[in-house]
């Protein structure tokens, strides 16, 4: 395909991991248009029509993971991308980095590449969504480094998990409203604070979970089971 021509449909549960894909898109290399959506418009009793549309829309399909492709939760991406698969429609997978490598090392993957969501910036997603357009195939290797990578990843899983414990109640509020999407305003306005004290909640969390950004806090947060559903904590 020509520089520029990439049509790209993007399925992920959480606002954040789409917002966050959505303003990579925006400014990537290779793309030519692109939507974002929820997981529940083709998992709806008849889906037929969106995952249709899907398919006359898109070159690539771009899938955010985060318990694990296929399983859990995302149960939904393996079936959504055997559909596609067999339509001619490219699967991308972006996976939290553990997963991408475990996959990768069964030998059985059903997609034609996959991202690590630790490490995901816009020039790499650009370049991995024309490479596969154009017929490649973007699979991590599982090598004597790697299998050492993932040993300090488990661990710093481990890290991750008792760090939960440091959160306050308040933090704990304010980690689930994360995950539900909302901005610091809205976080503020939900527990009752100044926009101001709820940005500087949002970098204690980030800091205590080790986490660069707001997108990889959720991605933690849900694949640890650190909140519940991703709803966001009413009254």
């Amino acid at each position: 395909m020509d520089t520029g021509s990439v049509r790209v449909v993007v399925v992920a549960r959480g606002e954040v991991a789409r917002a966050g894909l959505a303003a990579m898109l925006a400014e990537a290399d290779h793309v030519r248009q692109y939507s974002v959506h929820g997981p529940e418009e083709f998992t709806a009793a008849s889906p037929e029509d969106a995952i249709q549309l899907l398919i006359l829309s898109c070159d690539v399909l771009v899938l955010w993971c985060v318990n694990g492709f296929g399983t859990g939760e995302d149960a939904w991406a393996a079936e959504l991308a055997a559909v596609v698969s067999r339509n001619g429609i490219r699967v991308l997978l972006v996976l939290p980095g553990v997963e991408s490598r475990r996959i990768a090392a069964d030998g059985a993957v059903c997609c034609d590449g996959i991202l690590d969501q630790d490490a995901l910036t816009t020039e790499g997603l650009g370049d991995a969504l024309h490479r596969i357009s154009n017929g490649e195939r973007l699979l991590p290797k599982q090598t004597p480094r790697a299998a050492s990578a993932q040993r300090r990843s488990g661990d710093a899983g481990a890290r991750t998990g008792s760090a939960i414990g440091l959160l306050t109640e308040r933090e704990r509020q304010v980690l689930e409203l994360l995950v539900g999407g909302l901005s610091n305003r809205q976080i503020g306005q939900a527990l009752g604070v100044s926009e101001h004290a709820a940005k500087r909640t949002v970098a204690l969390v980030l800091s205590k979970l080790n986490c660069p950004n707001r997108t990889y806090a959720v991605a933690v947060a849900l694949r640890e089971g650190l909140v519940g559903t991703g709803e966001p904590l009413r009254g």
